[in-house]
């Protein structure tokens, strides 16, 4: 997609950026006054000062429903490749992923031992999460499958909201993984076939962040679970990501 160039602002001075290029679409922008600054890691500039340019942006990005129990991840990512122009499915994302099938091994009705969810697809996809038939992957397989259909991430932990809607400026929708309610839960653990100490909760989730309104305190994701576009608000949101420690994939 064609960049369009913003007018080079003062604030950005700092991260050695004289034009900012954002990677369309942005179907809606507003105030391009310099906001308050916040700290957040920047790929190839190390950790930075960041100053919000606009107080809003939303990117024009496909509402799809997850087609399976549990591929929210792989509905996902399909959102976030969709938005940047790669025409490929869920489906295919899913076909992607390394599989770890085996069923989980559970003492007293929770996991003790399971699969490494950082290193495959963990369960069966039409599983359940609440008697640990199936569960789910976390970013690097995902960060893997969409480097393989061409787009460029930044996949990690430590993602904060205003990091994540600096993102959105530059026109990269974000996956996060969240409570299914979008909200703050502390996690639990079992240990992975490969020794792997993995967090997790009976309701992990997987959204796409599209937009945020600084203004007013919101963010918008695409909710695949629904196969709908959700706002919430920024503190609702920021509380939901600390769940998985802020885990996520910025795509592009």
């Amino acid at each position: 997609m064609k960049a369009r160039k913003v007018a080079t602002l003062t604030g950005l001075a700092s991260l050695g950026i004289s034009v900012l290029t954002l990677a369309g679409p942005i179907v809606a922008e507003a105030g391009l006054q310099p906001m308050p600054c916040s700290s957040t890691t920047i790929p190839g500039a190390g950790h930075q000062n960041v100053c919000h340019i606009a107080t809003s942006a939303l990117l024009n990005a496909p509402s799809l429903h997850q087609s399976m129990a549990l591929d929210c991840e792989s509905a996902a990512l399909a959102v976030a490749l969709q938005t940047k122009g790669f025409a490929l499915t869920q489906l295919w994302v899913f076909d992607a992923l390394p599989k770890q099938p085996q069923p989980a091994l559970l003492s007293h009705g929770r996991p003790i031992a399971w699969g490494d969810p950082y290193a495959a697809f963990v369960g069966n996809v039409n599983g359940s999460e609440g008697n640990f038939t199936g569960y789910g992957v976390y970013y690097p397989p995902i960060a893997a499958v969409a480097q393989r259909a061409g787009a460029t991430v930044d996949a990690r932990t430590g993602w904060t909201t205003a990091a994540i809607e600096y993102q959105i400026q530059l026109g990269h929708p974000v996956i996060v993984w969240t409570n299914f309610n979008f909200g703050y839960s502390q996690t639990s653990t079992w240990k992975a076939w490969d020794g792997r100490i993995v967090p997790y909760t009976t309701q992990e989730h997987t959204v796409t962040v599209i937009g945020f309104d600084s203004v007013v305190g919101t963010v918008t994701v695409v909710d695949v679970g629904v196969g709908l576009r959700r706002t919430i608000s920024t503190a609702e949101f920021s509380s939901a990501i600390a769940t998985f420690g802020g885990m996520g994939v910025a795509v592009w």
